[in-house]
């Protein structure tokens, strides 16, 4: 019982390790993202971003990711209130 107890635990860990990866190769850079009022490029304020993709559906410290549907994610870096980063998620 103790076999499968450790088994069944390294197979989920395996998975968790190899999604995560997967995840993290499916995000590419890009130099900017559409949204419904306007186009946010790098260099752009938080400001910018917020007046033209409204607010983001889950924000950290530096980081606010807009899902805009279940195909089309973008995750946006932000360092001084700058934006440094765009990825999209596929």
């Amino acid at each position: 019982m103790k076999r499968i107890k450790i088994y069944f635990f390294g197979i989920a860990f395996l998975a968790m390790v190899l999604g995560g990866n997967i995840s993290l190769h499916a995000a590419e850079e890009t130099s900017s993202m559409m949204c419904d009022g306007g186009v946010v490029n790098i260099g752009d304020s938080d400001v910018d971003v917020r007046d033209n993709c409204g607010e983001p559906n889950t924000q950290g410290a530096n980081q606010w990711v807009y899902d805009f549907g279940p195909s089309e994610s973008y995750t946006v870096i932000f360092e001084d209130g700058k934006v440094v980063r765009i990825l999209e998620g596929h």
